[in-house]
């Protein structure tokens, strides 16, 4: 580890407000695209900041995060980018540096959404005029989870904020910029000329084990793998 030739390998996942129940409240427009914000606790109980693209079609969500290698130096850089379909509970994750995808799958059980008048009072975010509202997802199994929304009235009822007070993963999504435009299937697909790896743990090995070979290679300071263009949402 001293010498560099180790490279920590981070198993991409979706995030829980893709796989979760919040995913349910973001599937009622034909498409729509906006900048996503999501402010989370990390296991050790800090504040983790997650901004990046969110585009939606029915049940179809894809979310792709911005990338700052300067922020967390330790993260390992895979351009990664997540495809979710509510309805199936299933969906991709796709690596940019790789030019490759494996498939992931997760379970939801939610039984029933109950609406109500929410608890916050009428307010205006990012321009737009909202109302709140309390949404309840009851689950087969386990507590219930509690939505906080502010939904924007002159957007069609969209959700400019959804927050949630779940015990394990709290977290807040705040969105801007939304636009309602529609967006053809194949944005929700793997992309063409992507290699298929089994699962997203394989992903993650073949990317370190490109890194490590690079740094084997390099006598000088550590390099990258080299930078392909990015995918166009």
């Amino acid at each position: 580890m001293r010498q560099g030739t180790f490279t920590r390998v981070v198993t991409p996942q979706p995030p829980p407000f893709l796989t979760g129940p919040a995913g349910l409240l973001l599937t009622n427009w034909p498409g729509f695209s906006a900048r996503i914000e999501v402010q989370s606790e990390t296991s050790l109980g800090t504040e983790r900041t997650t901004s990046g693209q969110l585009l939606g079609n029915g049940t179809k969500l894809l979310f792709a995060p911005e990338t700052d290698e300067n922020v967390d130096t330790h993260r390992q850089p895979g351009g990664y980018s997540f495809i979710w379909d509510v309805a199936q509970g299933r969906g991709y994750v796709l690596s940019e540096a790789l030019q490759a995808y494996a498939p992931v799958a997760a379970e939801l059980h939610v039984t029933n959404l109950q609406s109500a008048v929410g608890k916050s009072p009428a307010q205006r975010l990012s321009g737009h005029p909202c109302e709140s509202t309390t949404v309840i997802a009851q689950m087969t199994e386990g507590a219930p989870t509690e939505f906080e929304l502010l939904r924007a009235m002159d957007l069609h009822d969209f959700p400019m904020r959804i927050q949630t007070q779940a015990k394990v993963t709290p977290f807040t999504l705040n969105f801007s910029k939304v636009r309602f435009e529609p967006l053809p299937a194949q944005v929700f697909a793997p992309p063409d000329g992507f290699t298929p790896y089994p699962n997203p743990q394989a992903m993650a090995d073949e990317l370190a084990v490109r890194q490590h070979n690079l740094r084997r290679k390099s006598s000088g300071p550590v390099e990258q793998l080299p930078e392909l263009a990015p995918r166009r949402y």
